[in-house]
């Protein structure tokens, strides 16, 4: 009896996050209908809302993680139609973090031009953190998770071009990543010049 009853719980819960998985889709298709109406602002508040709905509740399976890559990609697009150049950029690269292969809507910002980076170990004095802000623990995120990202600090001590490391779960990679977007550094320096330089972090989600 007992297991009958664990198996019907469980069949719920497939079924419940599978009418889930079709309301964000739709809500998906919502969005990419505002951007091809060019309401930009629309589709920026929507994909936001989506976001922080999935980021509650969505399952730690690569289908979902595939499908709120989308919902970040489109985020970029709302923010290209807006202007916002550095927000266009870093979501596109979140996006693509998240799931590299996501296809990305058709957007006017060109990609940021290849900084001339000097690796960690031709550096004289390393990255020193200015300011940080810790992320949120996001509802479908059980307990403390960790993410390990690598970012670019540029010359101005601005983080830019994130990627994922290593990460337990797809909403913990994105919980860190926006996080850490807000942070501030004082940049690297080679014989007393500010550069370009990859950094490592090791994010605590809790």
């Amino acid at each position: 009896m007992r297991r009958a009853v664990t198996f019907i719980v469980l069949l719920c819960a497939v079924s419940a996050f599978g009418d889930r998985v079709a309301d964000w889709r739709r809500d998906q298709a919502s969005i990419e209908t505002l951007l091809q109406q060019k309401r930009y602002a629309e589709a920026r508040k929507a994909s936001i809302k989506l976001t922080n709905h999935m980021l509650d509740r969505m399952a730690a399976d690569d289908d979902a993680g595939k499908l709120f890559a989308r919902t970040i990609a489109l985020r970029a697009a709302a923010e290209d139609g807006l202007g916002n150049v550095d927000d266009t950029n870093w979501y596109r690269q979140v996006a693509k973090a998240l799931d590299p292969q996501v296809a990305l809507p058709a957007m006017t910002t060109p990609l940021p031009a290849p900084m001339a980076i000097v690796l960690p170990m031709e550096v004289t004095e390393k990255p020193g953190l200015r300011h940080r802000r810790d992320p949120e623990r996001p509802g479908s995120v059980n307990g403390d998770a960790t993410a390990v990202v690598r970012v670019v600090i540029d010359a101005d001590g601005v983080v830019r071009q994130p990627s994922i490391v290593t990460s337990q779960l797809a909403a913990a990679s994105y919980a860190a990543l926006e996080a850490l977007k807000q942070w501030q550094f004082r940049p690297a320096k080679k014989d007393g010049k500010a550069v370009a330089t990859p950094f490592d972090l090791t994010i605590a989600i809790h």
